[in-house]
């Protein structure tokens, strides 16, 4: 009897560790502009859709490398000191 309650509970403890791990691994990765124009990656989608600069990712990783290709290509060209 003993023996059947142990590997139920091992059995149920494994079962929910599993689903946590699923959860956390199931979210998307948004880059998202605040009021003062600063981009961040957050695991959350935003309720104001219109802070939504791109998404979602599946990992951080290219959420946060997509967020500085978008950073270099909005920069101007500055031009050189001297003439051609």
């Amino acid at each position: 009897m003993m023996g059947k309650m142990v590997r139920l509970t091992v059995v149920l403890v494994a079962l929910v560790a599993f689903s946590m791990a699923t959860l956390a691994v199931a979210d998307d990765f948004y880059v998202v502009k605040d009021a003062a124009g600063k981009a961040s990656v957050v695991d959350k989608k935003p309720t104001d859709a219109k802070a939504i600069v791109k998404g979602p990712f599946k990992t951080k990783a290219d959420a946060e490398k997509s967020m500085k290709a978008a950073g270099s290509a909005s920069k101007p060209v500055k031009p050189p000191a001297e003439g051609c």
